[in-house]
């Protein structure tokens, strides 16, 4: 076992919360500094799934990428959402700790992740202060269909969850840009600096002028692209607290792919 400031501290010395963005709120969301933690569970998010996939698996801290709450809560009632889920996490005694833009911004982050697996070099952000987002080339050039079945192997996603714009699978790709989450807005930043652009949550307009800028784009989802959010801290957090036991927690995504029969 460990305590739990001595896990939340080791955690804010590889991903500092002075590096979060103005507007998030990283950092402990529920729970005790003293409390006993013998398992840690990871999740993407909280939800009623993972609370009750938490508590079975008898998990004392979950650790996720997007906090509960990014406007606060005004009343703890269990008719309200975020709120229910705060009541239940302190009736389970269960802690939450969230990683979220600092994890973004970092080498040990999800965009780092899945930039590293496609073996991107010379990387760059997309945007400076805060750094989101990597650009960097292919040690060897990939066709774009090759570039994707490469994408959803490391994802572990299906292609068929993809939204793609100027999707040409034969095309050769050299430079790839990467933004775990929701990066439809660095779409202008992108282009001229990518054949391809990877990220989650494009909305319409931004694919309009990914479209008319010649950017291809490969939207893996928000869930698909951040997913894997703990993969680079895994590893480190194992080797620090041998006594914890750390799992993944199970966990879907909110959308579903439907086929409509005509």
């Amino acid at each position: 076992m460990a305590k739990l400031r001595e896990i939340k501290a080791f955690l804010e010395s590889l991903v500092p919360p002075s590096m979060q963005d103005s507007w998030d709120n990283s950092g402990l969301q529920v729970g005790w500094e003293e409390q006993e933690v013998s398992v840690v569970g990871f999740a993407l998010s909280v939800s009623r799934e993972v609370i009750e996939c938490a508590k079975e698996r008898g998990v004392d801290l979950i650790v996720t990428h997007h906090p509960l709450t990014l406007s606060g809560v005004k009343a703890l009632v269990p008719t309200s959402y975020p709120a229910n889920l705060f009541l239940e996490l302190a009736r389970s005694s269960i802690s939450v700790y969230a990683l979220h833009t600092n994890l973004d911004v970092s080498p040990l982050g999800p965009t780092a992740y899945i930039a590293e697996e496609l073996g991107l070099n010379g990387c760059e952000p997309i945007v400076d202060s805060p750094a989101y987002g990597a650009v960097g080339e292919l040690g060897e050039p990939k066709t774009q269909r090759e570039l994707l079945v490469k994408l959803a192997g490391v994802l572990g996603v299906g292609a068929d969850v993809f939204r793609c714009v100027n999707y040409r699978p034969e095309a050769v790709v050299r430079r790839v840009a990467v933004c775990s989450g929701s990066g439809g807005s660095f779409v202008k930043a992108v282009a001229g600096r990518a054949d391809v652009y990877i990220t989650g949550d494009v909305k319409y307009h931004d694919a309009l002028a990914a479209q008319d800028l010649g950017l291809t784009v490969f939207d893996a989802g928000h869930f698909g692209t951040e997913r894997l959010f703990y993969r680079k801290l895994l590893p480190l957090l194992v080797q620090t607290f041998p006594s914890v036991n750390f799992i993944v927690l199970d966990e879907n995504s909110p959308f579903e792919v439907c086929d409509v029969e005509r």
